[in-house]
């Protein structure tokens, strides 16, 4: 991220992907850009709370670090492995795993 595209978060909700024959797993798209985290995390549990009492929620609502040019281009719904993901923020590296536990 540079000063072009300013660091930030935005809530990622993680939909079950609807059976186009894909065989994809889960969805997800990004909302709610913001540069502040705390403001980001606030936007998580409200997000939370909306979609709870309906039939269809989330499988997950977490909060990501995303630049605002990436958080603009990303697609509306999304099965890519590659996009952010909450790991950065849970002091995990983008595949998921503990940093401090990977052998070197």
């Amino acid at each position: 991220m540079t000063e072009d595209d300013p660091a930030g978060f935005a809530v990622r909700l993680d939909w079950p992907a609807p059976d186009h024959g894909t065989g994809a797993g889960a969805v997800h798209e990004f909302t709610q850009f913001t540069t502040s985290l705390g403001r980001a995390l606030r936007r998580a549990e409200s997000a939370r709370r909306f979609w709870a009492p309906g039939p269809l929620r989330p499988l997950a609502v977490t909060v990501v670090p995303i630049g605002r040019a990436e958080f603009q281009a990303h697609a509306r719904q999304c099965g890519s492995p590659r996009c952010p993901t909450t790991a950065p923020l849970l002091g995990m590296d983008p595949a998921g795993t503990d940093p401090l536990t990977v052998p070197r």
